[in-house]
């Protein structure tokens, strides 16, 4: 049911009820709120095992969460069998014994995370954490007994690190204060009686730490002045010394050794000029593997431990890893496989036999009855707005068949993300069915190419990723295929506010955009963002408490240039965003409202940064085909 209020000139305000009113709907008609693309349901790959999430405790299973079941498979051509079975939904937070597991949940997208724990053998949880207080990224000791984990219940602007004793009821302490809000705890090893973590003050600058889970002494590893970027670390049992990845000696994160008693590096991957992803390393110490990402595509690596000396896993597939373990035994490394066009595979590498397997769902690889567009990588020019110095701005393309096809620019949120050639069902469904040529750029700021280019958009340097836009744009209109008259800008978050600044800079150069959860004031949305994340914000987007800086974020700022926007804008927004304040939606709507300007408002009071709940998200997908039909001039 649709109740409607008052009409201001020609926009509709209207409320749609999805049982307890959660979507309030501006400027856009009842004919077009209620359209259903059923279609877009078919673009779901097919390929999609059972995400890997470890190895038996013996190393001769590979388990599978099936939601309310954990699945194991012996071999590559075993059939799957159920390992264990809850009455809870799963999660990754499995204890190393396997007797419980752990899960967080906050309400309608508050990130207000609240912590339980998941009994196995009797089918019971119990609250670790009162609701209300945002308590969450648990992290388990070597021997079960106590878990690390990050909370703000102290001082809401302040983010600390707690441990606990799983057995004491209520029983917790406070070990790490001002830890961040994205600091994160990467191993622990009870053995050594010590816990490998990270602070982070920016993405460029972290520190890392020791931390005794006895006596909670801390100390520093490697403090010096240099800024340095840790993505992972490990303890290799049996030697006390750590597998370290950094960027300290390089452009691009590297795998060094770090031996604990000399405090000295040894440096592995130098001639790998791409960043680590992830380690995991065997339980006697002996093998490690590693992954690369090389231009967003993974490499496979095998590390022996001994000898410091690596071998890399030939003839590889192209995709992305994720959730790379290595069995007990070191024998084998299963992990999950990510790819433009399929949803999820998972293999496992033999490392003595040196066979890569993809493990299949009863004897039988899974197959797509549609043959999905592959991601092609490209690059294109854009200038140094200061220096005039030109860039190659790395980006992937899915091509449409279409003539002069229209264009659908996605712009990553971060800014320090990297947008890879995961798959996506929405831009198949563009690509096939509406015609629509589908770019994902990774402008300046992104990550994955080096800590010089991630830098390249910080603070009074923020417009260089809008002129990416324009360098984008300038290359659209010299491809013969594609239509530089009909492009459409897509962005979420901090992709959101290029999105908006992007369509005030080139108004008679973008045809339409859509804005999701994104910021249209710098200044608003330092003052509104959660206290917990404002100061590592500002390290990346200026502090605003500066005269200098102020003004700059004010010039920027698209709602200071809303004037300038003629294009056709939807904005989604969640009500109850911690990050972006829902705030930064209302104002842009409202300013371009108030100039008559063509503008579609969705705010969901039941979701925070993003739509995640289905009817919600089937909503956002159906309205933005709706609106790129209209406004692309698609039949």
């Amino acid at each position: 049911m649709k109740k409607h209020l008052a009409i201001i000139g020609l926009i509709i305000y209207s409320i749609v009820s999805y049982g307890q009113d959660n979507i309030v709907s501006q400027g856009i008609t009842d004919s077009i709120y209620s359209k259903e693309y059923t279609k877009v349901n078919k673009y779901a790959s097919q390929v999609n095992y059972p995400p890997f999430i470890g190895w038996s405790l013996d190393s001769k299973k590979m388990l599978f969460n099936g939601g309310k079941v954990i699945y194991s498979m012996r071999k590559h051509t075993s059939e799957i069998q159920e390992y264990k079975e809850f009455s809870q939904n799963f999660s990754s937070y499995l204890s190393p014994n396997h007797k419980y597991f752990l899960y967080q949940e906050d309400e309608n997208g508050n990130e207000d995370y609240q912590l339980f724990l998941y009994n196995i053998s009797t089918n019971t949880n119990r609250p670790l954490s009162k609701k209300g207080d945002k308590t969450y990224d648990p992290f388990w000791s070597s021997n079960n007994n106590k878990i690390a984990y990050k909370s703000n219940k102290e001082n809401s602007s302040r983010v600390d690190l707690y441990i606990r004793d799983i057995s004491i009821k209520n029983k917790e302490d406070l070990i790490f204060k001002g830890f961040s809000d994205d600091g994160q705890v990467y191993d622990w090893s009870s053995n050594k009686n010590q816990i490998l973590a990270v602070k982070v003050i920016s993405e460029n600058d972290k520190l890392l730490y020791l931390i005794n889970d006895t006596s909670y002494e801390i100390e520093q590893i490697n403090p010096n002045d240099t800024k340095i970027a840790y993505s992972d670390a490990k303890f290799i049992p049996n030697q006390n010394a750590c597998l370290i990845v950094s960027d300290e000696f390089s452009e691009f994160l590297q795998l060094h050794h770090y031996d604990l008693v000399k405090k000295e590096f040894t440096t592995i991957t130098t001639n790998i000029l791409w960043d680590v992803e992830s380690i995991t390393i065997d339980k006697q110490g002996q093998k490690a593997a590693f992954s690369v990402n090389e231009n967003g595509l993974s490499q496979l690596y095998i590390l022996d431990i001994p000898t410091l000396k690596y071998t890399k896993v030939n003839n590889f597939p192209e995709g992305i890893i994720r959730d790379l373990i290595i069995n007990p035994k070191g024998t084998e490394v299963g992990f999950n496989f990510y790819s433009s066009t399929f949803r999820r595979k998972v293999y496992g590498y033999s490392i003595k036999k040196n066979i890569l397997n993809q493990y299949t769902r009863k004897g039988k690889p899974q197959t797509d009855s549609i043959v999905f567009i592959k991601a092609v990588p490209f690059t294109f020019k854009s200038i140094d707005i200061k220096t005039n110095k030109e860039y190659d701005i790395p980006a992937f393309i899915y091509k449409s068949k279409k003539e002069s096809s229209p264009v659908f620019i996605d712009i990553h949120g971060g800014p320090e993300y990297q947008i890879r050639a995961y798959f996506n069902g929405f831009y198949q469904y563009l690509v096939n069915e509406l015609g629509i040529t589908v770019i994902v750029p990774n402008i300046r700021g992104s990550n994955g190419y080096g800590k010089s280019y991630m830098k390249m958009d910080d603070g009074l340097n923020r417009e260089n990723a809008i002129q990416d836009i324009g360098g984008l744009l300038n290359w659209i209109t010299l491809q013969g295929n594609l239509n530089g008259n009909r492009v459409a800008i897509h962005g979420e978050s901090y992709g959101g506010y290029v999105v908006l600044a992007s369509l005030a800079k080139f108004p008679n150069r973008i045809k339409c955009g859509i804005d999701i959860v994104g910021i249209s004031n710098w200044i608003t949305y330092l003052n509104n963002t959660s206290d917990y994340r404002r100061d590592l914000r500002r390290v990346e987007f200026g502090d605003e408490r500066n005269t200098e800086t102020y003004q700059y974020l004010k010039k920027i700022s698209p709602l200071n240039m809303a004037n300038k926007i003629n294009s056709p804008l939807l904005i989604f927004q969640g009500q109850n965003d911690p990050r972006v304040n829902y705030q930064e939606a209302e104002q842009m709507y409202e300013s371009l409202n108030k100039q008559e300007k063509e503008v579609w408002y969705i705010l969901a009071k039941d979701e925070g940064h993003g739509f995640h709940k289905y009817k919600n998200y089937l909503l956002q997908k159906n309205l933005t085909i709706s609106f790129l039909k209209k406004y692309l001039s698609i039949e």
